[in-house]
C-alpha cells in the first residue's frame, strides 16, 4: 500500500510506522490518521507481523522529532474529530474489555474519527512507540496507548492540553498517563505543561527503555524482532492477563489468567509450543 504522511517498515515479525510530516512537527492531519488507521489494518491482517513500532521522521534540519499532537489549522477549521461525540452513543466498553474479545474478535474497531488509538491500547499484537525530540498532545496520546515506551536521552515529552488550549487529551491521555507515572506526578504533568526529557521519562516510569540518541532505532528493532519470534498467542493472551489488573480485583484477576491459559493451550499450535517444544529444546 502506498502513503503520503507515513512510512511502512516490515522487519522480520514486526514493522516501523514512522509519522512523515517532518514540516510540520509530524503533527497528525486527516491524511495522517486516515493512513495511520490503513497501516493498523494492513498490520492486523498481515500473519507475520506480530509488533508494531510507531515513530518520528527528524525535521527538515535534522533535529528528531515524534509529534507534535493534531494538526490546529484542520482543526480550528472543524475538520477534525467530526461526530466524535455521536459515534460514541451506545457503545458497551464493557464487552470490549475481555482478553477473549482481543482473542477472538480481533477486527473490532471502535467507529470514532481519527488513529483509532484504542484499537492501539487493545490489539492483539504488541505495539511500541520509540521517541526522540517533541511529542506532545495527540503524539503522546498515541505514545500512551502503546504497550511499550522507549525513548532516547533527548526526547520532549510534554502534555500542553491545558495549557494551550483548556481542554483535556483525548484518548483517555490522562488516565494513561496516571497508570504510568502515579495520579500525583500526571495530574502535574497535565497542568503545567512542563515539558520532560527522556532520563526524567524513564525515571519516573514514563518510558521502559532509555537509549542514546543514536541507539533508539536499533534498540527498537531489536526488541520488536525479540518479542515478535514468540508465539502470536501467547503474546496476546500475556498482553491481556497483564492488563487484566487494571480493571480486574486480585481474585478476579487470577482466575481471568487461569481461564486464558487453558483457552491458550486449547489453540491447534499447542502442539509445537507448549511443554514438548521446551523438551525438544531441552534435547
Amino acid at each position: 500500500m502506498k502513503y503520503e504522511t507515513i512510512k511502512y517498515e516490515k522487519g522480520d515479525r514486526y514493522c516501523i510506522v514512522t509519522l512523515n510530516r517532518p514540516e510540520a512537527l509530524n503533527a497528525l492531519n486527516w491524511q495522517m490518521e486516515k493512513e495511520l488507521d490503513d497501516a493498523y489494518d494492513e498490520i492486523m491482517k498481515d500473519n507475520e507481523i506480530n509488533v508494531f513500532v510507531y515513530t518520528g521522521a527528524p525535521r527538515p534540519d535534522g533535529r528528531p522529532c515524534f509529534s507534535a499532537g493534531g494538526d490546529l489549522k484542520e482543526y480550528a477549521k472543524g475538520e477534525m474529530n467530526k461526530g466524535g461525540a455521536e459515534n460514541l452513543r451506545g457503545m458497551s466498553f464493557s464487552a470490549k474489555s475481555s482478553a477473549m474479545a482481543l482473542w477472538s474478535q480481533r477486527k473490532w474497531r471502535l467507529s470514532i474519527h481519527g488513529p483509532k488509538m484504542p484499537n492501539i491500547a487493545w490489539s492483539p499484537k504488541i505495539s511500541i512507540a520509540a521517541i526522540d525530540g517533541v511529542c506532545t498532545a495527540g503524539g503522546l496520546e498515541l505514545a500512551l496507548s502503546c504497550d511499550l515506551i522507549l525513548v532516547s536521552e533527548t526526547a520532549q515529552i510534554m502534555e500542553m492540553h491545558v495549557k494551550n488550549m483548556g481542554i483535556i487529551g483525548g484518548s483517555a491521555a490522562g488516565t494513561l498517563l496516571a497508570w504510568r507515572v502515579g495520579v500525583s506526578k500526571a495530574i502535574q504533568l497535565c497542568c503545567t505543561g512542563d515539558p520532560i526529557d527522556g532520563k526524567e521519562a524513564h525515571r519516573i516510569g514514563l518510558a521502559d527503555e532509555l537509549f542514546s540518541p543514536d541507539k533508539l532505532m536499533d534498540g527498537a528493532r531489536e526488541l520488536a524482532s525479540k518479542i515478535g519470534s514468540m508465539r502470536p498467542m501467547a503474546l496476546t493472551m500475556t498482553k491481556a492477563t497483564c492488563t487484566a489488573v487494571r480493571d480486574m480485583h486480585y481474585n478476579e484477576a487470577w482466575l481471568y489468567s487461569d481461564a486464558c491459559l487453558y483457552a491458550l493451550e486449547e489453540e491447534p499450535d499447542q502442539a509445537d509450543w507448549g511443554p514438548r517444544r521446551w523438551l525438544k529444546r531441552r534435547r
